[in-house]
């Protein structure tokens, strides 16, 4: 009589939603953790004299300070920026002015705009159109204002100058220019010029407007007063490399570059849908009979004996009565060999050496020799379960 044969499973076909909701909503899950992540965070700024850097050589407390009175503070980073932003009745702010050529700083003045230059003692102020030089004479002790200036006076003296700066002789209006916190012959850390029209204030230590000195002294006075004076700051940090001019507005990134940058996501998200996309539904295959356990048995015990595979049939013999073994007599899964043979020994009153050959000894090397080590191990089983 043949054996049954199972009947086919007849199933309906699972829709693109049941085989890839798991996915699907796992990718929705990361997305939405990656947005609130970012839009979570804090952005701020890591350069010196940054308006948005909290850290000791930042100058985020100065502009915190002038917003709360008023100043609108806007960030620049580019000559086009500052050509949009700057005007008659406003103050640009120009930190790191050695980075910017003549003619850039001459396209910062066209906009008319009052300007506050934050110098150091290596920076010429050539393209400013002022009357004034630079030098490399400073002081590390606190300096008195010393001048007519009403911001030099309400400060009344500043804690240190690295570099000084002063009227530059033979040079028309360079009588009009105040120098005030005196340092040298006749440079002082800061002066203040006007044609009328506009005024330029330059401060020849940046420093005193960092987070970590602004409280120092009159730091803090002298600095809001010089930026504070309008009700729009333009505070421009220029990049290393600027080509841009304040007429015009000229993007980071080339537009033949997004074209190509765009074909390129386009192409990627396609490769993923192609490789990730389901081959369809997984087919049960039906099987023509059915296998019972024993006849696998006997297949292996086949393949062992055609192979002369002894030390193979012996080692699963072995594990396996060692397997039942220790479940009847309640050791746990960790137990060793000599916890093993222990409790054989007190449960069968059999010698130790006699059990350790049975279960661990070598392997047999014949049909006859495997035959009896598995009466062996069926007898031994009979004993404990005794």
């Amino acid at each position: 009589m043949s054996a049954p044969t199972a009947a086919p499973t007849v199933g309906r076909r699972p829709t693109w939603w049941s085989r890839n909701r798991f996915p699907v909503l796992a990718s929705l899950a990361f997305a939405v953790l990656m947005l609130a992540a970012v839009a979570l965070t804090v952005r701020s700024s890591d350069r010196p004299l940054a308006p948005d850097n909290p850290r000791p050589a930042g100058a985020q407390a100065a502009a915190e300070i002038l917003r709360s009175q008023g100043v609108e503070v806007r960030p620049a980073s580019s000559l086009a920026d500052v050509g949009a932003l700057a005007g008659p009745g406003s103050t640009v702010l120009v930190v790191d002015p050695g980075l910017l050529s003549v003619d850039q700083r001459a396209e910062i003045v066209a906009t008319g705009a009052d300007l506050v230059i934050a110098g150091d003692p290596f920076t010429d102020l050539e393209g400013f159109g002022v009357p004034l030089l630079t030098s490399g004479a400073g002081s590390a002790d606190p300096v008195d204002a010393a001048c007519a200036d009403p911001d030099a006076v309400a400060a009344g003296r500043v804690g240190f100058t690295r570099g000084s700066v002063g009227p530059a002789d033979g040079v028309t209006g360079a009588d009009e220019a105040v120098v005030c916190f005196p340092v040298g012959d006749g440079d002082g850390g800061y002066a203040v010029w006007s044609d009328g029209a506009r005024t330029v204030r330059y401060l020849a230590d940046e420093r005193l407007m960092t987070n970590e000195f602004l409280a120092a002294e009159g730091n803090a006075a002298l600095t809001l007063r010089a930026l504070g004076r309008h009700d729009v700051l333009v505070w421009f940090l220029p990049g290393a490399v600027d080509t841009t001019s304040t007429g015009a507005s000229v993007p980071l990134v080339p537009p033949a570059a997004t074209a190509a940058l765009t074909v390129l996501a386009a192409a990627a998200l396609v490769l993923a849908l192609a490789r990730g996309r389901a081959l369809g539904p997984v087919v049960t295959e039906v099987m023509p009979v059915v296998v019972r356990s024993a006849e696998t048995t006997r297949g292996r015990g086949r393949l062992y004996r055609r192979s002369g595979a002894h030390d193979h049939a012996a080692a699963s013999l072995r594990a396996g009565t060692a397997d039942r073994l220790a479940r009847t007599l309640g050791l746990p899964r960790s137990a060793g060999p000599d916890a093993l043979l222990g409790a054989l020994a007190r449960a069968t009153g059999r010698p130790d050496p006699g059990l350790r050959q049975l279960l661990y000894g070598p392997p047999p090397t014949s049909d006859a020799a495997l035959l009896a080590l598995s009466a062996e191990l069926d007898a031994l089983e009979s004993e404990v379960h005794q």
